[in-house]
């Protein structure tokens, strides 16, 4: 798979406080990942909080679960144009644990995902398109 230069994406990171539970997003530079972006798109919230970031070519929802001090996403990706790419969601935890939903495609194609939890209190994740 190819990723282009300028791959659509929007970044939703998460960050879970252990005192006051705040969410915090990153820009995609800031996370190891195919996706480029203008700037920072930055959520405050709180554990049970949900996301539904869009790309010009795909959508997503997702929900932040928490659970004895362990934290994941659980929620779907959705292919929304006939552009040649597919779109998923990618988790990475402080720790280093990656997740990647399955992939949705072509145009309609929609997938459910749920991440394994990880310990911790942070969990930044975004959707993204790239070329097949």
């Amino acid at each position: 798979m190819t990723v282009r230069n300028a791959v659509r994406s929007t970044v939703i990171g998460s960050t879970v406080a252990a005192a006051g539970a705040v969410l915090v997003a990153l820009a995609p530079g800031a996370a190891a990942g195919p996706a480029t972006s203008d700037g920072p798109i930055t959520t405050m919230g709180t554990c049970g909080q949900t996301f539904s970031p869009k790309t010009s070519g795909a959508k997503a929802y997702w929900e932040v679960q928490c659970s004895g001090g362990r934290v994941r996403i659980s929620g779907w990706v959705e292919d929304t144009a006939s552009d040649g790419q597919c779109a998923k969601v990618k988790a990475i935890w402080p720790g280093g644990n990656t997740y990647f939903s399955p992939a949705a495609c072509p145009k309609g194609n929609r997938r459910s995902f749920t991440s394994q939890y990880n310990s911790g209190n942070s969990v930044n994740a975004y959707l993204y398109e790239y070329d097949v």
